[in-house]
């Protein structure tokens, strides 16, 4: 991977090179550090200068939370699993269900739909691709990293998934099918804020269709 333009066309690419993805996911995030990213631009400086996570419907203290993903991009599906809480999409339609809550259903536009969106953006970063600037660094273990910065707006919603308001993104990338296999967000003090990982990542392979049944 030579060139940004290089990078930009094999992220662009991504969707058509993968069919199913599956992974257990953790999400690492640091409220403090999130709150020093927001006051220093965006619609909410004012509210994160104060300084109070709570305010977000953040947690006091850094932590990561874990769902376990899968995605079928030919069969148009997903699940995602959280806790007991799980969540099932098969094209417009969706389940949800827990134990204290019972079972809930109904349909509704894909882009509506909050079912393992880390794999959906990892697996199709094109949209990515229009809304950051990308620098490719070194290849290390398999994985290419890549140097992002937004290109007008750092809380544009397809930054959604990488964290909003950073002041530049590290993506690791596997370089052959160009889909995204980790991020990290930081803030202009080079704080990592949000981290985004993947434990039995795989690709491309048969999944039950139980896991979509209601």
């Amino acid at each position: 991977m030579t060139t940004s333009g290089d990078l930009a066309a094999l992220l662009g690419a991504a969707r058509e090179r993968v069919r199913t993805a599956r992974a257990t996911i953790s999400e690492w995030e640091d409220p403090a550090a999130t709150l020093r990213a927001w006051s220093a631009a965006g619609p909410w400086q004012q509210e994160a200068a104060a300084g109070d996570p709570t305010l977000f419907g953040m947690r006091p203290d850094p932590g990561a939370t874990e769902s376990r993903q899968w995605l079928d991009r030919a069969g148009d599906r997903a699940r995602e699993e959280r806790g007991e809480l799980v969540l099932v999409r098969d094209g417009p339609r969706w389940w949800r269900t827990h134990p204290t809550a019972g079972t809930e259903s109904g349909e509704a536009p894909q882009s509506s739909l909050d079912v393992a969106v880390v794999l959906a953006v990892w697996t199709d970063p094109q949209p990515l691709t229009r809304a950051l600037d990308l620098e490719p660094g070194d290849e290390k273990d398999g994985r290419l990293s890549v140097t992002a910065t937004a290109r007008v707006d750092a809380f544009d919603g397809a930054l959604t998934a990488l964290g909003w308001g950073a002041a530049w993104w590290e993506l690791l990338v596997d370089p052959e099918r160009g889909v995204l296999v980790g991020t990290t967000a930081f803030n202009a003090a080079d704080e990592p804020f949000r981290r985004v990982t993947a434990s039995d990542l795989a690709f491309d392979e048969d999944l039950d269709d139980a896991l979509f049944e209601a």
